[in-house]
Order: C-alpha cells, then sequence, then structure tokens
C-alpha cells in the first residue's frame, strides 16, 4: 500500500532544472548591454561620453564617475542576490560597504555644495530631466526584474525573500540608472540624491514587497 501510494504521488514529478549563478550574471550583464545600446541610440550620450567614444576628455569626470557607481552598486547587488538565494544564504556584511560607500559619497558631496552654495541652487539643478529619468529607471528596472525572474529567481529558494526581493530590485535599478546615466547629465549630488537615489530606493521598495508576495517557497 505504502508503495503504491508512493508511487502514485512521485509518478508526474519532473526534475528542476539547477540555479546556476552564470544565469544570472550572464543575463545581467546581457541585460546592462541593452540598457546601454537602448539609451545611446534613442537617448543619445550626453557631450562628455560623446567626446570619450571620439578619444577626448572633457575634463569633468562625473562623466565616468556617475554610471561607473551605479554599475558596481548594481553588480555588488547581484553578488547580494546569490547569497541569498538558498535557504542557507545570508547576506554578507560586506556587500553593504559599497551600498554606504555610495551613500556616503553623495550625502558628502551635497554637504559640500550646501557650504558653498547654501542651497540656493537647488532648485535649478533639479528643474530638468526629473521625470525622464524616474520613468527610465522604474521601467527599465522592471523589464530587468522581470527578465531575471524568468530565468534565475523564480528557481531561488530564499529564507528571506522580501531581502531577496530588495537585492533584485537594487541591482535591477542600479544597472539601468548606470546605462540611463549615459545620457543625463545631472551631476550635482542633490540631483543624485533625490532624482537617481529617489528612482532607485522606490524600485528598491517595489521589489522588496514582490519578493515577499512570490519568492515564498
Amino acid at each position: 500500500m505504502t508503495d503504491d501510494l508512493l508511487d502514485r504521488l512521485t509518478k508526474n514529478l519532473r526534475p528542476v532544472a539547477p540555479l546556476r549563478n552564470s544565469r544570472l550574471w550572464l543575463g545581467a550583464l546581457a541585460g546592462l548591454a541593452v540598457a546601454v545600446a537602448y539609451i545611446l541610440i534613442f537617448y543619445h550620450p550626453r557631450n562628455d561620453v560623446r567626446m570619450l567614444m571620439h578619444g577626448q576628455w572633457s575634463g569633468n569626470p562625473m562623466a565616468v564617475i556617475k554610471p561607473l557607481m551605479f554599475l558596481i552598486l548594481g553588480l555588488s547587488a547581484v553578488r547580494a542576490m546569490i547569497d541569498l538565494s538558498r535557504p542557507e544564504g545570508r547576506l554578507r556584511p560586506d556587500r553593504l560597504i559599497v551600498l554606504i560607500g555610495v551613500a556616503a559619497a553623495v550625502l558628502i558631496g551635497l554637504g559640500l555644495e550646501w557650504l558653498r552654495f547654501g542651497g540656493r541652487d537647488f532648485a535649478a539643478w533639479l528643474s530638468g530631466g526629473v521625470v525622464v529619468c524616474y520613468t527610465t529607471i522604474l521601467c527599465g528596472g522592471m523589464a530587468g526584474l522581470l527578465v531575471m525572474w524568468r530565468f534565475w529567481l523564480r528557481r531561488a529558494a530564499p529564507t528571506q525573500p522580501r531581502l531577496l526581493g530588495a537585492m533584485s530590485g537594487l541591482a535591477a535599478a542600479s544597472l539601468m540608472a548606470a546605462a540611463y546615466a549615459l545620457h543625463c547629465d545631472g551631476d550635482a549630488p542633490i540631483y543624485l540624491l533625490v532624482v537617481y537615489g529617489g528612482a532607485v530606493a522606490i524600485f528598491t521598495g517595489i521589489a522588496t514587497w514582490l519578493g515577499g508576495r512570490f519568492l515564498r517557497w
């Protein structure tokens, strides 16, 4: 009787493909490449980036620092996703160093600007491209998150689904922000904090909620 019951329960079982970290890295880098191509073709690169593409230096380091900052943040979040994807997974403290470093750099820059200008130019620095930036990062982040779900996330078995969702959202939004930074010339720390930081934070919050709903097992 027991053998018959076991046979009936296991007859239609299908093997599940193992969770391969290489698929996540491949998907993240492929998604980043698509995002960069989309931004360069439909939005066009900022002047500093265009000069770099022609082997010239504009003298503005933010043309490199801003996209590189979000790229490192996004890739660090991908590593955190791998840490959290299995039942024994935990978020390693060193994964947060990049996030803390980026936030500290922006806040220090904001403080220096406040000391220099007293905040009188903040409104002017926030006057251009805010809606486009938010829309691009949120929509691009959602596209990236859906790709992650299709090829990797749905096979994860986390004990902290909300945290895995948060890191997934942070990764997708940050990589999209890195691509969009090739077009956007808003380099002021207040712009990075309110516009870029706001968009990434909102999407991370959305992904945290989605993780709590769909990454339970």
